[in-house]
C-alpha cells in the first residue's frame, strides 16, 4: 500500500516578505505515522507562499526516502506547485526553479508517484504543521512581532477572539476579520 503525503506552506502575514514555513503530514491505511513543520525563510522578498509550498512538497518527499518508501501519492492545496510539477505549467520564478528541480529529483527516486491537488480542507493536517511551526516561530522572536505588527491581529480583535476562546496572537488582521465575522453570523 502507497503512502499519503500531503503538504502545505504559508507566508505570514504578508506574502511576499513575511514568515515562510512549511508542513507535511504522512498517512498509511488512513491513519497519520507521522507530520512535521518547520520554518524556511522569514522576511526576504523572495519569501512567498509557493517558495514555502514547495520546501512542504520536498521535505515530505525526503522525509519518506529516508523512511523507506517506495511508492507515494502526494496531494497540496497549491494549485501552482501540483501543476508545475505535473508539467502543465512552466516555472517562471526564478526563485522556484532550484526548488522545482529537486521536487522532480526527488520524486524520481520513487519506485511510484503520483501528485495532485486538493481542496483546502483535504489538507488540513499539514496546513496544521505550516500554521503551527509559523505561530512558534513567531512567539520565540518578538523582534518579527514589531516588524510586522501592521499586518498582524490588532489588540481589539484579539480580545475579541478570546471572549471566544480562540486564540489570536498568530492571525493577520485579515484573517481575524474574517474569523470575526463568521462568529458573527452564526450568532
Amino acid at each position: 500500500m502507497c503512502l499519503d503525503l500531503f503538504f502545505d506552506g504559508a507566508c505570514e502575514p504578508v506574502n511576499p516578505g513575511g514568515v515562510g514555513s512549511y508542513g507535511f503530514a504522512a498517512f498509511k491505511n488512513g491513519e497519520e505515522v507521522y507530520g512535521e513543520g518547520g520554518v524556511v525563510c522569514a522576511g526576504e522578498r523572495w519569501c512567498t507562499n509557493n517558495y514555502a509550498e514547495y520546501m512542504g512538497l520536498i521535505k515530505g518527499l525526503e522525509w519518506a526516502l529516508a523512511a523507506g518508501e517506495s511508492c507515494l501519492n502526494v496531494y497540496g492545496d497549491s494549485q501552482l506547485v501540483v501543476r508545475q510539477m505535473l508539467g502543465v505549467y512552466q516555472v517562471k520564478a526564478e526563485h522556484l526553479k532550484p526548488l522545482y528541480k529537486h521536487a522532480v529529483e526527488l520524486s524520481q527516486r520513487f519506485a511510484k508517484f503520483s501528485i495532485g491537488w486538493v481542496p483546502r480542507e483535504r489538507n488540513a493536517r499539514a496546513d496544521y504543521y505550516s500554521k503551527k511551526a509559523y505561530c512558534d516561530f513567531l512567539k520565540t522572536h518578538p523582534e518579527l512581532r514589531e516588524r510586522y505588527a501592521a499586518w498582524l491581529a490588532t489588540d481589539r480583535q484579539k480580545a475579541l477572539l478570546g471572549k471566544f476562546g480562540i486564540e489570536a496572537d498568530c492571525l493577520s488582521k485579515r484573517e481575524a476579520s474574517k474569523l470575526i465575522e463568521k462568529i458573527l453570523k452564526r450568532r
